[in-house]
């Protein structure tokens, strides 16, 4: 079996209007960094609360859930990068992608990052999908280098951390003991006499912090999971079993559901073209399981390659 995921790297610039809903709570299996512009949002990653300002920085590790709630209904304008390890030299990879690691959960998060001059950065990396393809793959990653370039050393500078708010201690273990034990059988009930709380309660809480409930946050999870060790070689059936699943046809679903495509169109992908491209366009949003369905951006670049 591959010890790790195909090289992907995808980008994107977008400018619309807000859409006031829920959390759009999602989970993938990539690293991803969200630079803030503008707009009024939250952000919860892991049950913890982030607020950004214009010219911040969030830091995603593949696996985490994460999501945006929207405050108002004015312009969100941000810049979103999906990347996989594969896309960094191996020389240098383990201290660009050190800050998406940080010993304290606050430490993904970066304001007033705008007199760094990362946002030239950026712009230089959307530019690159107008290059030439025999130029643009390499142009992209050496971009994408001098962004996480950047955010080292803002993360070693001791940059400035925006605010958050603390996690309820309950919900703080809970997701711990859900994290380091996703293989296991795990119960609602199981759960609640492990927290010496009422599973309603312990649901609501959890909710809450996060976004979603806990079964639904172990889907999540579980599916991210899978998903990386299938990009990886691994049998899905594996993988299945491998991330806490019991029954392939249950898997099956929920990996249809959440991701937008079956376990063999991903394996598929990579066997016959050693890469990944995740659904383009609306379908992106099926990708990432999504819950607003309204009217096209005002403005977004994608790129994949």
């Amino acid at each position: 079996m591959k010890n790790a995921l195909p090289d992907f790297l995808s980008y994107k610039h977008t400018l619309d209007r807000q859409h006031p809903s829920g959390y759009d709570i999602h989970c993938h299996s990539f690293f991803e960094v969200y630079f803030f512009l503008s707009g009024n949002v939250s952000y919860r990653v892991e049950g913890r609360c982030y607020l950004p300002t214009p010219n911040s920085i969030l830091l995603m590790a593949p696996t985490v859930l994460h999501g945006i709630k929207f405050h108002g209904d004015c312009h969100y304008e941000r810049y979103v990068i999906h990347f996989s390890s594969q896309a960094v030299p191996p020389e240098i990879r383990t201290f660009l992608l050190a800050p998406f690691f940080p010993a304290q959960p606050k430490g993904i998060f970066f304001s007033q990052v705008g007199e760094s001059g990362i946002r030239v950065l950026f712009d230089n990396l959307i530019a690159c999908a107008s290059m030439p393809p025999e130029v643009r793959t390499a142009a992209e990653h050496i971009a994408l280098q001098g962004i996480l370039l950047q955010i080292a050393r803002l993360s070693t500078a001791g940059q400035e951390l925006s605010k958050t708010e603390n996690v309820h201690p309950v919900v703080a273990g809970l997701l711990q003991y859900l994290n380091e034990n996703l293989s296991e059988t795990l119960s609602l009930d199981g759960l609640a006499a492990r927290f010496f709380i009422s599973k309603d309660h312990l649901n609501r809480l959890f909710k809450s912090a996060t976004g979603t409930s806990i079964m639904q946050y172990l889907n999540y999870k579980r599916i991210s999971a899978a998903q990386q060790r299938i990009l990886s070689g691994e049998p899905a059936a594996e993988a299945a079993a491998s991330c806490g699943f019991r029954d392939y046809s249950v898997f099956f679903r929920t990996y249809r559901k959440i991701l937008g495509r079956s376990p063999s169109e991903d394996k598929a992908q990579i066997s016959s073209t050693g890469s990944f491209r995740p659904p383009k366009n609306k379908q992106l949003a099926s990708l990432h399981n999504e819950i607003y369905d309204g009217p096209p951006h005002e403005e977004e670049i994608f790129s994949y390659p």
